[in-house]
């Protein structure tokens, strides 16, 4: 299994819009790519996503049980129902996937399932604007299935970008972004993020009063708060989601605020030294009056720390902005961890950067640079 993206049917579960105008995102080369955007049961089909999961009932197996199972051998093995129901696990179940029969997870009794085809369909009442009046529509770019199926995601692009540098060579595409889970470990998601296309770089900046995200847990009430046919669920999403005019005025305005911020030199280093020393490192770093080659430096950190510098100096993209702003500061973190840091696989990669470590480390950067006005 590449990627961590499921390779089914001796096919893998990932579908993407690969016109001659498309940058990948992730997972080069894997999957069925189309020419054009995609309907939203096109990606479903495409990407194999269109399977059912169910809640089952969990058993604890008896010794002897588990002794059968471990045989190897076609021997029946044959429950007495009376004894069954005493193994039944109260307020436990497990997400079945149907068409395989594989489980998925073990979780509460009350937890509540979207299906592929629900999760598919609340982003075409986004992309489609069935339930608003609106003109910024974004169209299906990506679609997968992670694991065995425990994990699903779309991406649905938004038609006008943002330019970084006067000459419109540096520019960032916006996108909404869902992710769902199977197996109990995750909420359901919907968030608006920015792409640098130069790189392919995902920005994801938050703005303290206007992130562009909303979760759900799998409450047993999901589904209806997915329902965007209800009036009130329907302006919650797109209050909450900010699609898209608010998200994309405040981040146009904080690049432009990012690119009137000058940073020296020892800004950029104390920066850096934040964004990539542990505690013991720092009080180091602060004790020999800020030098980052201190004795007593982890190597790792410091060599962490030449591979981010070297990205904001010369990283892709970088020529087009001007040295020494917040911008180039910006940018160039982001360049390091979308394509020079190293991670286990291509969904960790993106679950990092949308709402993990890479996400809380470019938000430590950016107010880092904001202080330094």
């Amino acid at each position: 299994m590449s990627a961590n993206i499921e390779l089914r049917n001796n096919k893998y579960s990932f579908v993407e819009n690969g016109g001659k105008d498309r940058q990948h995102l992730a997972w080069h080369k894997l999957g069925q790519v189309f020419d054009r955007p995609m309907f939203i049961n096109e990606a479903l089909e495409a990407c194999q996503a269109n399977y059912d999961v169910e809640l089952e009932p969990v058993v604890a197996l008896t010794p002897a049980i588990k002794a059968q199972l471990d045989a190897k051998d076609d021997t029946p093995i044959i429950l007495d129902p009376v004894e069954l129901r005493k193994m039944l696990i109260p307020g436990k179940a497990a997400t079945m996937r149907t068409d395989v029969n594989e489980t998925l997870g073990i979780v509460g009794d009350t937890y509540g399932i979207v299906q592929n085809r629900d999760a598919f369909s609340f982003i075409d009442q986004l992309c489609s604007a069935k339930d608003a009046n609106r003109t910024d529509v974004p169209v299906i770019e990506t679609a997968g299935v992670l694991g065995r199926g425990e994990r699903v995601f779309v991406t649905a692009k938004f038609p006008e970008p943002i330019k970084l540098d006067n000459v419109g060579n540096d520019i960032v595409n916006m996108y909404m972004v869902f992710t769902t889970t199977h197996d109990g470990t995750g909420s359901v998601n919907a968030m608006v993020t920015p792409i640098r296309v130069v790189c392919n770089n995902t920005l994801n900046y938050a703005f303290k009063h206007n992130s562009g995200k909303i979760s759900f847990r799998h409450s047993s009430q999901v589904m209806n708060r997915l329902d965007l046919t209800q009036k009130e669920n329907a302006e919650f999403v797109y209050k909450s989601l900010n699609l898209y005019d608010v998200y994309k005025k405040n981040l146009e305005a904080d690049f432009e605020h990012l690119r009137n911020i000058k940073i020296s030199e020892k800004q950029l280093q104390d920066i850096l030294a934040e964004v990539n020393l542990s505690p013991d490192n720092m009080a180091i770093y602060k004790r020999s009056g800020n030098n980052i080659m201190a004795d007593g430096i982890s190597t790792r950190a410091l060599n962490r720390y030449t591979a981010m510098r070297d990205a904001i100096e010369s990283g892709i993209g970088q020529q087009n902005l001007i040295a020494g702003n917040g911008l180039w500061v910006m940018n160039g973190i982001t360049t390091y961890f979308q394509n020079c840091a190293s991670y286990k696989d291509d969904s960790k990669k993106m679950m990092s950067m949308l709402n993990g470590y890479v996400y809380d480390k470019v938000q430590t950067v950016h107010e880092a640079v904001l202080a330094c006005e």
